[in-house]
Formats: C-alpha cells, structure tokens, sequence
C-alpha cells in the first residue's frame, strides 16, 4: 500500500523515493523513509521518516505518525527547502491520500531545527487553535478537521510531541468540526485583532482568516 500509493510520486520537480522498511510492533505496522530523488540524485537524508499503521477491519483506522524535515542535500551538491518551495502542501497532501476517514496523520513537530517546527510549537503553546500554525494548516488544506496536541504524550509509547489530524468520517462530523473549527478561530481573531502583533502572530492571523474563508456557511456543503 505505501510503495503504491507513494513510490515515484511526482512533487514539482522530485521525485519521491520509499526506503528502510522496518516492521513495527505489528504485522501492520512498517516504518519507512521517504527520499527525495532529483534526476537520479537521492538526498542525502530522508525528508520524511515515519511509521504507518494500515488499519484492521472497519473499526480501527489507518493512521500515520512521521517526522518531517523540509531540508534535504544531495550527494553531487545543491540543496532544497521543500518549505520554502511551498512543496510542504503537497508532501502532505500524498501522505494524507493514505489516511481514510476516521484515520489519522500525526506530525512530529518537536524534532526539527526548521521554521515550520518551532512556530507551529510556539503557537500551540501559547493555544492557537492547531489550523492557524503552520503545520496545522497545511493538516486542514489536506482535509483533517479534528486535532490533538500531544504536548505531554499520555505514556512512554507515544513518543514525543507531535500535532494528530483526524479525517472525519462523515460529512455530518467535517460540519460539525468545521463550526468548533470556526468558533476558535473567530475568538483567536477577535483577540488578535485587540493589540499590536508580532510577525509570527501575522502569520498566524492570515491563516486562520485563509482557514475561516474556507469554511462554507452554517447548513451549506
């Protein structure tokens, strides 16, 4: 399933390449990395290494944890920001195509030296609702609407911190999450819009007036 549904996927240029399989505590459980190949080129160090759980039965759903790391250098010189080449949308967006509704996609946020990091964890920290952090947007542009913070993981096996996005599984709960979703964002603008703000908290201002835009009326699609 993953070799299918991500080996050779084309992103803007790259392609990206699956390797280091490992089986996890389960039969159903594979970690693997995720290499960008750039005309035969493969990075130096994966972009993506995760762990993915292809679910069992109709009640326990796929789901998906990762570290993601948007630099990567290659062998024969040169080196790509998949972040500053806005490609992070669509590295995720693959990723997410394997996560069903009720599934989930977790982010390692907590890891990484990288921007994208270090302000999606200086915003939940200070409790901006999850869409208006980096990470946390590009989790709702790829169609997750309900999030958990696992700032203090709840026991060893859960690991570090990391942001979880869960597709909903059906259109009556995406409604549903998507006015809570509204709800937070309206109080965090109204807030915001009250005092000066930094440059990070700009940033997080416009994504949850991107986010709230998104957002169909009450009783619409």
């Amino acid at each position: 399933m993953l070799i299918g549904m991500i080996e050779d996927r084309k992103l803007n240029g790259y392609t990206l390449q699956l390797g280091d399989f490992k089986r996890g505590r389960t039969e159903r459980e594979s970690y693997f990395n995720i290499y960008l190949n750039r005309g035969g080129d493969l990075s130096l160090r994966p972009v993506v290494q995760g762990l993915f759980f292809r679910g069992r039965g109709d009640n326990i759903k796929a789901w998906m944890e990762f570290r993601y790391a948007p630099g990567a250098d290659f062998p024969h010189g040169g080196s790509v920001d998949l972040d500053d080449e806005v490609l992070t949308p669509g590295l995720i967006s693959i990723l997410g195509e394997l996560i069903p509704p009720g599934g989930s996609l977790m982010v390692i946020y907590g890891a990484e030296e990288h921007p994208i990091h270090s302000e999606t964890e200086w915003g939940l920290k200070r409790g901006f609702p999850p869409p208006a952090t980096p990470l946390g947007f590009y989790l709702w542009e790829s169609g997750f609407r309900w999030f958990k913070d696992w700032y203090f993981p709840e026991g060893w096996l859960e690991g570090g911190m990391k942001l979880q996005a869960t597709r909903p599984i059906s259109e009556s709960i995406r409604s549903e999450r998507q006015e809570k979703i509204r709800e937070e964002l309206e109080v965090f603008v109204a807030r915001s819009e009250a005092r000066e703000l930094t440059p990070l908290e700009k940033r997080a201002m416009f994504r949850a007036r991107e986010v709230l835009a998104s957002i169909p009326p009450a009783g619409g699609p």
